[in-house]
């Protein structure tokens, strides 16, 4: 049995090209918006500007079969100095293994 592979792309260009792909950005871009992670702001005199990159995975099931086209919007940070640019960060991210651990260890200790 072949195993077909699907490809990711490499570049915005390429994944435009393909509607499932599409359809991801799409879905980053509405999450984005609904939980109203960044607003667009002047840029600041003598501030550097932070870049932006587009990543692409493919999600698969057990079996190998696609499960999910999944794309991601990151901000490229590396162009930034702490305390010149940015004075703290916040990454509101945890894993539900971790909520459940908290959680059992909190019923635990009571």
């Amino acid at each position: 049995m072949r195993k077909c592979v699907v490809m990711e792309p490499s570049s915005f260009e390429e994944a435009v090209e393909d509607p499932a792909w599409v359809d991801a950005i799409v879905e980053e871009y509405d999450s984005i918006v609904r939980n109203s992670a960044w607003e667009i702001v002047p840029r600041p005199e003598g501030k550097s500007m932070v870049g932006s990159r587009w990543i692409y995975k493919v999600k698969e099931a057990a079996e190998g079969s696609v499960e999910k086209y999944k794309a991601r919007f990151f901000a490229q940070r590396f162009s930034q100095i702490e305390g010149i640019d940015y004075k703290e960060t916040f990454a509101p991210v945890a894993r539900y293994s971790s909520i459940r651990t908290i959680l059992a260890l909190s019923a635990q200790m009571g």
